[in-house]
């Protein structure tokens, strides 16, 4: 358990900071360089995302529950000579178990594999993330305590330009932090816009 924190607390400060490098290149341009200053803003288009997710258990559980998330997403530089697109993920969920409900707070790495047919249009996607629950006892439900981890993956697909549809299945729970550690596991669907 505390190799899987110790794992995704570098994998987020290796973010972090190929994040802040980036962001170092990118606005240490002379202002009166016309040419640097269009390459800066192309090189910043489209490199956040904003999403919703909904999501449904993928086994019967013992009271109704479902989850609604808001997401932010930022793209990190590409991997010289590698498919992969890193990502830092921020999110606030709201966790409804029954006639309950709570906040899920949601902070880690995210990526993306285009699929090389697919013209860009269609890419494998995935993200771990630690969470802080504000409610984690939802009477004939509890999840143990407030610290969680997920992962998840799933296909992602454009509809134009700069909105895109995904599915993803989400693995969430403590790790065996806890006494109780019952796990959910979601199908989850998006909506998200690429800024």
């Amino acid at each position: 358990m505390k190799s899987l924190t110790a794992l995704i607390l570098g994998m987020t400060l290796g973010l972090v900071s190929i994040a802040s490098q980036a962001e170092q290149h990118y606005f240490n341009v002379p202002e009166s360089d016309d040419t640097n200053l269009k390459k800066v803003l192309k090189g910043l288009m489209l490199n956040n995302s904003i999403g919703l997710r909904y999501g449904t258990p993928s086994s019967e559980q013992i009271l109704p529950i479902n989850t609604k998330e808001l997401y932010f997403q930022h793209r990190l530089p590409l991997i010289p000579n590698s498919l992969l697109i890193p990502a830092f993920e921020a999110s606030v969920s709201q966790l409804n178990v029954g006639d309950k409900k709570g906040y899920v707070w949601g902070l880690g790495p995210a990526a993306a594999i285009p699929l090389t047919e697919s013209a860009n249009r269609l890419f494998l996607v995935g993200h771990g993330k630690v969470h802080y629950l504000t409610r984690h006892d939802y009477g004939r439900k509890r999840y143990g305590g407030k610290i969680q981890w997920t992962y998840g993956f799933g296909l992602q697909a454009k509809v134009s330009y700069n909105t895109f549809i995904s599915y993803m299945w989400i693995h969430m729970s403590n790790a065996d932090r806890y006494e109780v550690n019952p796990s959910l596991e979601t199908h989850t669907m998006t909506l998200g816009v690429n800024f």
